[in-house]
């Protein structure tokens, strides 16, 4: 019997994210910059800069952290005035990048029925601190018994620590709880390692010749579901 259904963020929502945020803030400021020069820039910032994203736990910390490292990353990507609008544009999306994000329509909806089935549900997402403010944006967090960033746990997927927290908050054994994801490393093998069972959400429906339950959208979840959590 399922009790428990733990999505990824990006089961649910759409959006830029990390680099490609970046890239595009950059871009629409008139700035010539890939996803893959924005992440060679960061990967060649001072270790100290690096270093201390590894060191986020709060949400604070993560303000603090975009402070420090955008001015560098502009300098980086040799941007003549990294004090300048471009660098006020950037620290705006990185606090309010929930305006580049969409939900999927079918979310809300399979939530709510979820929820009505009396499922526990979760979010356990490799994400900053401010998760919890990401999904609040959407007046969806109200639907999750636990809300999990692998940035504020200091453990991130495929790690099973991350899933074990995740059953602890709601009280179930791993046998009993289906973990959805778009991401084999991550959501797949993440949650066949700590004994979940994992759904694939794979909107493409591009067959990769993986053995895995998988669904094309998060309504493949209520027909998984239907015979009373079996």
């Amino acid at each position: 019997m399922i009790r428990a259904v733990f999505f990824d963020v990006r089961a649910l929502l759409y959006g830029p994210q990390g680099a490609e945020l970046l890239a595009a803030v950059l871009q629409g400021e008139g700035t010539s910059a890939s996803p893959e020069a924005v992440t060679e820039a960061m990967a060649g910032l001072p270790a100290e800069v690096r270093e201390a994203r590894g060191r986020i736990r709060t949400e604070e910390q993560e303000d603090e952290y975009h402070r420090a490292m955008l001015p560098l990353l502009l300098r980086a990507l040799g941007h003549g005035d990294p004090a300048g609008p471009v660098l006020a544009r950037l620290v705006e999306a990185v606090r309010e990048y929930p305006a580049w994000w969409s939900m999927y329509p079918e979310a809300l909806p399979v939530l709510a029925q979820l929820q009505r089935r009396g499922l526990a549900l979760g979010v356990v997402a490799n994400w900053e601190p401010s998760l919890r403010r990401f999904l609040a944006e959407f007046e969806i967090d109200h639907y999750f018994r636990v809300i999990l960033s692998s940035m504020a746990a200091g453990v991130a997927k495929p790690d099973p620590r991350l899933f074990a927290l995740g059953l602890e908050a709601v009280g179930c054994a791993a046998g009993e709880a289906l973990h959805c994801g778009p991401s084999l490393p991550e959501d797949v093998a993440g949650a066949q390692a700590a004994g979940l069972r994992p759904v694939w959400v794979n909107r493409t429906g591009i067959p990769t010749g993986h053995e895995v339950v998988t669904v094309n959208d998060l309504r493949g979840l209520l027909l998984l579901l239907g015979n009373g959590g079996e």
